[in-house]
């Protein structure tokens, strides 16, 4: 499934839907803490395109993981039941 940065959609607080534009962000954060080569190509491309394919459960908890700790709640709100709901249908899977 394919994850698109570019086009996060949050609730303000007062529960208004707004799109947020995290790619740049996101794949700075990763490509700056991480010292696993797969990270850091996975950091590339969401900074390039925006938008990246989880391919396994280990990819969606590593980016759970880079929101949960670089972004505030909002986002996390967001995003994070996405990305786990990925690694948790991924894991059942296999």
């Amino acid at each position: 499934m394919k994850v698109n940065f570019r086009k996060v959609e949050v609730k303000d607080v007062a529960g208004k839907n707004s799109v947020l534009d995290i790619s740049k962000e996101l794949g700075n954060g990763i490509f700056n803490e991480t010292a696993d080569l797969g990270e850091l190509e996975t950091a590339r491309e969401i900074y390039k395109n925006g938008e990246v394919e989880i391919e396994n459960p280990q990819q969606a908890a590593m980016l759970s993981k880079y929101v949960r700790t670089g972004f505030k709640a909002f986002i996390q709100e967001a995003l994070c039941p996405v990305l786990d709901n990925l690694f948790n249908n991924n894991k059942k899977d296999k």
